[in-house]
């Protein structure tokens, strides 16, 4: 990114006071004069005082955490609190909660949640009410709700909260759901509130609470300074990614940029797929931009559904025969939805406690597992996952009681336990052996094809110690299913705090707030559309300010891997298929 010169409208930022509403697209610096305000507030902090910076995402902090590096002097570093609203959120209720509910306060993870969502036969939003007012017991999604509840109740509590931070900067603000909003509205009384805001990258409006007319909100009870950044890129000033960004968004004319290329693929071609089109040019692009930058350039492969970058990271992780020659294989991080591979893990588990437990105990035991697997298909919404559900629970009723047991799933387990497992106190060994088990029926051979997904956690040291410890000394691992619970949660929750790697695959939605050196947008032929004509206007609309986002992530250069048939992009652009 350019260096940014504090020119005479950055400079009435820097030195305005009260609420200010900061206003411009991708890259014209509005996180950048913010941390320099932020800066230059903290001289006039009290020593238990400190800056809150809230985001969205573990991502998006780290990136701001790296470029306060750049803005404030080590001393001062410690004074600026870079939270997302979910972890400050929980802090809030974890401390205050008992206000509400007269007990202390207990914390549903979100596993768990869906476990207990799937079966329960009642309105859930009105049981996670009551787990919540009566017992004390918070559903993720709940916190912000309740913290926002506590800060409009409590006028202590907004004097506490404001004199703790009494600068609080918010990021991406257009995105801020109701209850977001109502607890920076309350904060608003005691503190001085900074939005960072653009209203073109508003991508979520899809989400509950989530409403097109957030801004306005703001600027009707804040009253703040305004200020409009939208004329500058420091991001990638030296091409017209943005202009062409921007026509994407509005279907407009714009001549393509010479920092963006397309590549295309059909069923005419020897190259008909869209994952082997997009290894070859991920393979092109790195090397591409390695000559024109002098070092290994960061990458992002995005797609408008997590399948299809599922596939090409299936693809690019091994060797593919394409037209171009054999393309070797690419070390690449797949930003993922991880749940589903997480209760797949659990399965295998569960049977490397096998050794220890009776065959009454550990039976039941792993298709409860299995059934919790699918009870995170079923909340995902897959078709079939209940029937699943039901026959496994009735396998479990039939074992239970002696009964004849019809499920092909629940009778192999049977036959493998009393075949007996050995197991050799060897973590990665024994892990291979517990996953041999999963064959021989649909559902087993689908939690198998989860479980190998658990490479993405890079977790495989991590699980290693980890049931080293859980070993009994001969036979058997302790509280299995418990320590691989313990273990991706931990990794889940410290993934943000790794080094990048120079490829990474990953949803346009996830990429938001992240900035690559070049950006490769991949099309599939059928799922995963860019643009298509039949879809309802709101959507269409909807992905051009996505695509609008997933080009903007770029430094240097846009690359689209798309299909010959392919909707152009801009209007009176054919070449922009």
């Amino acid at each position: 990114m350019a260096p940014l010169e504090i020119d005479d409208l950055r400079q009435q930022i820097l030195d305005a006071d009260g609420h200010l509403l900061i206003q411009g697209g991708p890259g014209c610096g509005k996180t950048t004069i913010a941390l320099l305000k932020a800066s230059r507030y903290v001289r006039d902090l009290e020593p238990e005082q400190r800056i809150l910076f809230l985001s969205f995402s573990r991502a998006a902090v780290r990136q701001i955490s790296d470029r306060m590096n750049e803005v404030f002097d080590r001393q001062s570093r410690s004074r600026l609190v870079i939270r997302t609203f979910h972890a400050f959120f929980l802090d809030v209720v974890r401390s205050h909660g008992r206000l509400l509910t007269g007990v202390p306060s207990s914390f549903i993870a979100p596993d768990r949640e869906v476990q207990r969502r799937v079966t329960f036969t009642g309105d859930w939003e009105v049981e996670r009410r009551r787990l919540a007012m009566e017992e004390g017991q918070f559903a993720f999604d709940t916190l912000a709700e309740t913290a926002a509840t506590l800060f409009e109740g409590s006028k202590a509590l907004r004097v506490l909260y404001g004199g703790m931070y009494p600068l609080i900067i918010v990021d991406e603000f257009q995105d801020t759901n109701v209850d977001q909003w109502r607890a920076i509205k309350a904060l608003s009384e005691s503190a001085t509130v900074v939005c960072l805001a653009d209203p073109d990258q508003r991508i979520f409006g899809h989400l509950k609470g989530v409403d097109e007319e957030r801004i306005a909100h703001a600027t009707d009870h804040l009253q703040p300074l305004t200020f409009d950044l939208s004329a500058d890129n420091f991001r990638s000033p030296e091409g017209g990614l943005l202009g062409y960004a921007n026509a994407v968004l509005h279907d407009t004319p714009y001549a393509q940029p010479d920092n963006l290329y397309f590549f295309r693929y059909g069923p005419s071609s020897q190259v008909a797929k869209c994952e082997l089109q997009a290894h070859h040019v991920i393979i092109s692009f790195q090397s591409h931009l390695a000559k024109q930058l002098g070092r290994t350039p960061t990458i992002a492969v995005l797609t408008t559904v997590n399948n299809l970058a599922n596939l090409i990271s299936e693809t690019i992780s091994t060797t593919s025969q394409s037209a171009h020659g054999d393309l070797p294989p690419v070390d690449h991080e797949l930003q993922w939805e991880p749940d589903l591979a997480a209760a797949a893990g659990y399965v295998v588990g569960s049977i490397l406690e096998w050794p220890g437990l009776s065959r009454a105990e550990a039976i039941p035991s792993t298709l409860r597992f299995v059934a919790d697997f699918y009870r995170h298909k079923l909340y995902g919404g897959v078709q079939g996952a209940r029937g699943k559900i039901d026959t496994l629970e009735r396998a479990i009723a039939a074992f239970e009681t002696d009964k004849t047991v019809r499920s092909k799933t629940a009778r192999i387990l049977i036959e493998a336990f009393d075949a007996g497992a050995t197991l050799s106190g060897i973590p990665v060994a024994d892990w291979q052996t517990a996953r041999r088990y999963l064959v021989g029926s649909e559902e087993l051979t689908d939690v198998f094809s989860q479980v190998r997904r658990l490479r993405l956690f890079k977790a495989t040291d991590a699980l290693a110690w980890a049931l080293t410890d859980a070993w009994d000394g001969r036979s058997y691992y302790r509280d299995a299913s418990a320590v691989v619970r313990r273990v991706l949660t931990n990794e889940s929750l410290t993934a943000s705090l790794r080094e990048p790697v120079a490829v990474s695959l990953m949803s346009m939605h996830r990429s938001k707030g992240k900035e690559f050196d070049g950006v490769i947008i991949a099309e599939g032929p059928f799922r995963g559309r860019l643009l298509d004509p039949s879809w309802e206007p709101d959507r269409i609309k909807a992905n051009r300010r996505l695509l609008r986002v997933a080009m903007t992530r770029a430094r240097h250069a846009v690359v689209f891997v798309r299909p010959d048939y392919a909707v152009p992009l801009v209007a009176g652009h054919p070449s922009a298929r």
